[in-house]
C-alpha cells in the first residue's frame, strides 16, 4: 500500500492541525483521571516519531513533485486505475479492502495520484540504458485478449475448469460460475492488454501469455487480491517493431525501478536533488532531519 494506515492518520493530524495549532493548540482531545492531553501535546509526540516524520518527509516530498509533475497526471488517469483496481477486486471486496486501510475512496485516490506523480518525476529524472531497453523488449508481449471466469471461490473456478474439461461450452460455463466483474463485457472478454499494462492483475497477465490461443487456465488462478479467476487466451497480437512500442516500454522499466525495494537509494538520489531544487527550508527543529536520508542520498 502506498500509504499505511497509521500514515492517513497521522497525516490528517498535520494537515488539519498545524494550522489550528498555531491559534488554539490547548484544546483537549481526551480526558481521564489521570488528567487530559491536548491536541498540541499530541502533535509534539506524533511528530517526534518515526511515522510522524516520515509522513511529514512524503508531505514535502508530494508538495514538491506536485508542483512541477502534477500537470503531468490527470483526473481521468487517476479515475481509470482507480475504477480498474476496483473492478478486479469486485465492489465488496474494494469496500472491504479500502476499510481494512483505513481509507475513503478520496484518499485512495489521492494516493493513486502521488504514486502517478512520482512515477513522472522519476521518469523524468531517470536514465534507461540501451541494454535494458533492448532486453525489455525482448521480453515484451504484443496486446493480448483474454476471456475471464471470476470465481466466488477456489472450488468455484476448479468446478468451472471440470465442467469446461467435460465438453461444456465457455459461455455456459461463465453464466453459471463467473460473478460479476464490471472489467469484462459479455461472456467475460476484457480488452486487448500487453505486459507492460499494471492495471490488469500480474497473475492474470502471466496466466494468459503462458498458453496458447484458445487455451484456458489448467487450474484456477490466484489474483494478487485473493480472487480466483479462470483465464482463456483467446487472441494475441504479431509483436510491432521497438520504435512502436518503445515508450511503453520506457514507461513500464520506470515503474518497475520505483516499484522495486532494491533501488530506495537510487529514489532517494533523485527526490534529494529535486528537494535541492526546490530551496525547502524545515522550519521546525525537530522535524529538520526527516529529509536527511534524502539529502545525503543526492
Amino acid at each position: 500500500m502506498f500509504r499505511k494506515v497509521i500514515w492517513v492518520v497521522i497525516a490528517l493530524v498535520f494537515v488539519s492541525g498545524l494550522t489550528y495549532l498555531a491559534v488554539s493548540g490547548s484544546k483537549t482531545l481526551v480526558t481521564t483521571d489521570n488528567g487530559k492531553i491536548t491536541q498540541s501535546e499530541y502533535y509534539d509526540e506524533v511528530k517526534q516519531s518515526s511515522a510522524g516524520r516520515q509522513v511529514f518527509a512524503q508531505m514535502v516530498i508530494n508538495k514538491v513533485l506536485d508542483k512541477k509533475y502534477g500537470k503531468e497526471v490527470t483526473t481521468s488517469s487517476v479515475n481509470t486505475q482507480y475504477n480498474t483496481l476496483r473492478a478486479q477486486y469486485g465492489d465488496s471486496k474494494f469496500k472491504q479492502y479500502l476499510s481494512q486501510s483505513g481509507m475513503t475512496e478520496k484518499q485512495y485516490k489521492q494516493s493513486l495520484r502521488d504514486k502517478q506523480v512520482m512515477q513522472a518525476a522519476v521518469k523524468a529524472n531517470y536514465t534507461i540504458s540501451s541494454d535494458k531497453l533492448k532486453e525489455a523488449y525482448e521480453n515484451y508481449v504484443p496486446d493480448t485478449k483474454i476471456s475471464l471466469i471470476t470465481a466466488k471461490s477456489e472450488d468455484d473456478a476448479q468446478a468451472a475448469i471440470d465442467a469446461l474439461d467435460s465438453g461444456e461450452s465457455w459461455d455456459d460455463v461463465y453464466k453459471q460460475y463467473s460473478q460479476t466483474n464490471s472489467a469484462v463485457s459479455g461472456t467475460g472478454q476484457m480488452a486487448a492488454f500487453d505486459s507492460t499494462n499494471t492495471n490488469v492483475d500480474s497473475e492474470i497477465r502471466k496466466a494468459a501469455f503462458n498458453q496458447d490461443n484458445g487455451v484456458y487456465s489448467s487450474a484456477p488462478v490466484k489474483g494478487s487480491n485473493g480472487t480466483y479467476y479462470v483465464v482463456r487466451t483467446d487472441s494475441m497480437a504479431d509483436k510491432p517493431a521497438q520504435s512502436k512500442v518503445e515508450q511503453k516500454l520506457k514507461d513500464k522499466l520506470t515503474n518497475d525501478f520505483i516499484n522495486d525495494t532494491n533501488n530506495q537509494d537510487a529514489m532517494k538520489k533523485i527526490i534529494g536533488k529535486l528537494l535541492k531544487k526546490a530551496n525547502v527550508n524545515v522550519k521546525d527543529s525537530d522535524l529538520k532531519s526527516a529529509l536527511s536520508g534524502y539529502y545525503t542520498a543526492s
